[in-house]
């Protein structure tokens, strides 16, 4: 069996609501092989990003809890801030719902950008940079800037920008929740084709049912647990009830 490329245990995030502790993640256990494309599903304010930020090392779960995530081979959570920072740096990439590119950088300079943090030269991360633009089909585009490109074209770029260093991970949080459907559809497409030819790991947040016959597996968090509703291409038995009761 494929050793875990992400393993959590005991991960619990309470989040204080007016005086009211709400825990959204409660004692959450989790294995994701790698090359899995894993889908978390749920409504707005369910958990989704909130354990997408847990899994990157950007939020912390509840002290006390004895919790682990471990991405490759390091438990992020024994990690101090400045530690954190250097490992999401050079091994998760992130696609956000909202592009999250920087308006006074060109768009191939938004791309080179994980590159340069490392301390490539700039010529090699232009080299690699290029390329990537051509796999995304903006080859022609990265002396331009962001604004003049149409919301597809920018999700394509901050593919391209999560893609380049060879993450670990990847991340996406609703990713074509910004985007119209035929747009989505050509996103999601794109974003598959790059993360299953590199091999990558790909972890999206959504809640679009749409995706659910794309994936590995999927699963949704429901009053803090996470309940895996489909298992390698097939329903579970809680699958099936979530469908049954929507239906």
């Amino acid at each position: 069996m494929t050793k875990p490329i992400v393993r959590v245990r005991s991960l619990t995030k309470t989040f204080i609501e007016g005086e009211r502790p709400l825990r959204v993640l409660d004692g959450v256990d989790l294995d994701i092989t790698e090359g899995e494309f894993f889908v978390i599903l749920g409504k707005s304010g369910s958990g989704k990003s909130t354990l997408l930020n847990l899994l990157s090392g950007i939020d912390k779960p509840d002290a006390g809890t004895s919790p682990q995530i471990t991405v490759g081979q390091t438990d992020i959570t024994t990690l101090d801030e400045t530690r954190q920072t250097l490992f999401r740096r050079d091994n998760i990439g992130v696609v956000f719902q909202f592009f999250n590119l920087i308006p006074t950088l060109t768009v191939l300079e938004n791309v080179t950008m994980p590159l340069e943090l490392r301390g490539v030269k700039r010529k090699e991360a232009e080299s690699a940079g290029l390329r990537m633009l051509e796999r995304v089909g903006l080859g022609d585009r990265g002396d331009g800037f962001p604004d003049k490109l149409s919301g597809g074209e920018q999700q394509r770029v901050a593919i391209a920008r999560a893609l380049i260093h060879q993450p670990l991970v990847v991340l996406a949080d609703e990713p074509t929740g910004n985007l119209d459907e035929d747009t989505g559809q050509v996103i999601l497409d794109l974003l598959l084709e790059l993360t299953r030819d590199a091999g990558k790991t790909l972890i999206m947040a959504t809640h679009s049912p749409e995706i659910v016959p794309r994936a590995d597996r999927v699963c949704r968090i429901v009053d803090g647990q996470l309940i895996i509703t489909r298992e390698h291409g097939e329903l579970t038995a809680a699958g099936q009830t979530l469908v049954a009761s929507s239906a």
